[in-house]
């Protein structure tokens, strides 16, 4: 019993699993957008070879990004329909225990 107890105060602390992902990717970015404007301000004096790996690094990190905000857009769109499914098979079972009004 105390498992169960334990069981159901952790799981109300958590966090959603969308809102931690959405959070860990957003701070990703983030990091990732900072640290490469911070290379390309470091970089100014080096060579030819190093800026071209950072602008190619902040090239990457805009595909990243984009992946993330189209991953984020399909994700979002699959679990509203797997929702309103899921939503419609659970008045459908309400239905047919209710039964009939007469």
């Amino acid at each position: 019993m105390q498992e169960a107890m334990h069981s159901n105060s952790s799981s109300q602390t958590r966090k959603p699993v969308g809102e931690s992902v959405a959070k860990e990717l957003k701070d990703l970015r983030d990091e990732l957008t900072r640290t490469a404007h911070d290379i390309r301000m470091k970089s100014k004096g080096a060579s030819e070879e190093v800026r071209n790996t950072g602008r190619e690094l902040e090239r990457e990190v805009q595909r990243f990004s984009a992946r993330v905000d189209a991953a984020a857009k399909d994700t979002a769109e699959d679990l509203r329909r797997v929702g309103k499914d899921l939503r419609a098979r659970f008045q459908q079972l309400t239905n047919e225990i209710v039964g009939p009004s007469s």
